[in-house]
């Protein structure tokens, strides 16, 4: 068995719960203040993605979500988010993300291309 411990600092801005508007279609609001920062792991994939390990505290993540390591700048888009949640010992829960990373200037709200 293998243990990977975090190597880096990653804080969550939130769109917040997604809301109907008059046509029925979902919407979010901009991306809030970063919270955190908290220790977490980021590796990336060969297909372009990211795994990313938050720290729980983050709360509950959507889609669109953004996850930022302030001491780099660099930031991802959420595409999946799940909660790791270990029986034995709750210390060990994480978040298991799997993001883009973010594109500053992109003309896609969530900063693609």
């Amino acid at each position: 068995m293998a243990v990977l411990l975090a190597d880096r600092q990653l804080g969550v801005r939130t769109r917040g719960m997604p809301l109907l508007d008059a046509y029925g279609d979902e919407t979010t609001g901009p991306p809030g203040e970063l919270r955190g920062p908290w220790p977490g792991r980021a590796q990336p994939h060969t297909d372009g993605t990211w795994l990313l390990a938050v720290d729980p505290r983050a709360g509950r993540l959507l889609v669109g979500d953004i996850v930022a390591e302030p001491a780099t700048g660099d930031e991802w888009t959420v595409l999946t988010a799940d909660e790791l949640r270990n029986a034995v010992d709750p210390a060990l829960t994480y978040m298991r993300v799997t993001a883009r990373p973010r594109a500053a200037g992109g003309t896609r709200p969530e900063g693609h291309p």
